[in-house]
């Protein structure tokens, strides 16, 4: 089983073109035996995307990376307007496991994703993504600040 910022390469990913080519993706949940692994698509170029660190919520929708700060060896956009569910055999068949993003970076790029998601995810996959124990305490903490 892999952790949540574990990145992986997908050599044939198939993009919404029809093309195959080489992705790097990382992984968004901690998948239980039978859970989807919940990927996001990375992009090293950069186009007319901005090169502010961190949660980029505007139009573009993306985490950015600097070269070498953690695991990408260029300026990395992990694009988090889209997600794709894979099953462990997906995972264990097509993809190569190569890295892992530091634990505070990984946080990050979850709550970015789940800020510009959060009205379009359906409670399943929030849950693969936010475990039970983690919107328990949420929400407890909520009640309390409320106060």
């Amino acid at each position: 089983m892999f952790a949540r910022g574990s990145i992986f390469v997908a050599e044939n990913f198939i993009f919404s073109d029809g093309t195959k080519g080489k992705k790097l993706l990382v992984l968004l949940n901690n998948p239980a035996s039978s859970d989807p692994y919940l990927l996001v698509k990375t992009t090293s170029k950069k186009h007319s995307k901005p090169d502010k660190l961190g949660c980029i919520e505007n139009y573009h929708q993306v985490y950015f990376v600097r070269a070498n700060s953690n695991f990408f060896k260029k300026d990395t956009w992990i694009q988090l307007d889209d997600y794709f569910p894979f099953s462990q055999k997906s995972v264990e068949n097509g993809l190569k496991h190569i890295g892992q993003l530091p634990d505070k970076t990984t946080n990050l790029v979850i709550s970015c994703f789940l800020k510009i998601n959060e009205q379009d995810l359906s409670p399943k996959v929030h849950s693969y993504i936010v475990p039970k124990i983690a919107q328990g305490i949420s929400a407890l903490a909520n009640k309390f600040n409320k106060h």
